[in-house]
């Protein structure tokens, strides 16, 4: 039953991702698209698909059902990682939501052994605010990749808890570890459109003669820039 169906390239980024025969985690699961390949593929031990919804898991359960897949993954209504026990999953997979909604999941997460964790994190928007967040809180990422899915660039990242805040530039707010490997396509796509958001910001910086803050967004602009000389 290997490869019944194909996931999306933003998908693509979070399965490729995640530690050979380890228990996931997928929160905001909706379809359970994400389990149910990493199931089929053998590349999971178990799985929880969790949602904050009954109305995503009733079409979760239907389709982990649809592929035989019962005893591998099961469904839980969770708000974030609220309802789930903290040896219940060793990689945490969090895709398609805002970077502050993740956040705030991260946030509520109170597991005493978070070092052992890793969360793979896949925002749709709010990109800087979850680098940010992740470095003040004491989390790490250690990867990230970029890919173009229906003419959209994305990102996705993976992440280990270290307990001790991290040094971030605040370049690095906007492209993350992208910075590491800046020469593929998809990686300079993501610049770009950072880039682009930046001058916006920049001009509203102008309109409001804010001085501070237009060098700020300069400064950040030029350094992101110089990736695609």
């Amino acid at each position: 039953m290997k490869n019944i169906f194909k996931l999306s390239e933003r998908l693509k980024l979070c399965v490729d991702m995640v530690t050979p025969q380890s228990k996931v985690a997928d929160i905001g699961t909706d379809h359970a698209y994400i389990p149910i390949w990493l199931a089929l593929n053998g590349i999971i031990r178990s799985a929880l698909a969790c949602d904050i919804r009954n109305g995503p898991l009733e079409n979760a359960s239907k389709n982990i059902e649809k592929y035989g897949l019962s005893d591998v993954i099961s469904t839980r209504l969770s708000d974030g990682l609220l309802n789930i026990g903290e040896n219940e999953a060793d990689e945490i997979i969090i895709a398609g939501m805002g970077g502050n909604i993740i956040s705030n999941i991260l946030s509520s997460c109170h597991w005493p052994n978070k070092k052992d964790k890793i969360f793979i994190l896949q925002p749709m928007k709010y990109e800087e605010r979850l680098r940010e967040f992740l470095a003040e809180h004491g989390y790490k990422i250690e990867k990230e990749k970029a890919t173009i899915c229906s003419g959209k660039v994305y990102t996705a990242m993976k992440v280990i808890y270290l307990g001790v805040p991290q040094k971030i530039e605040n370049y690095e707010k906007y492209i993350g570890k992208l910075s590491e490997n800046f020469s593929y396509p998809a990686a300079r796509a993501y610049i770009r459109k950072q880039i682009k958001n930046l001058q916006n910001h920049l001009k509203g910086a102008k309109s409001e003669n804010l001085d501070s803050l237009q060098n700020y967004y300069h400064e950040i602009i030029e350094k992101l820039q110089n990736y695609l000389i």
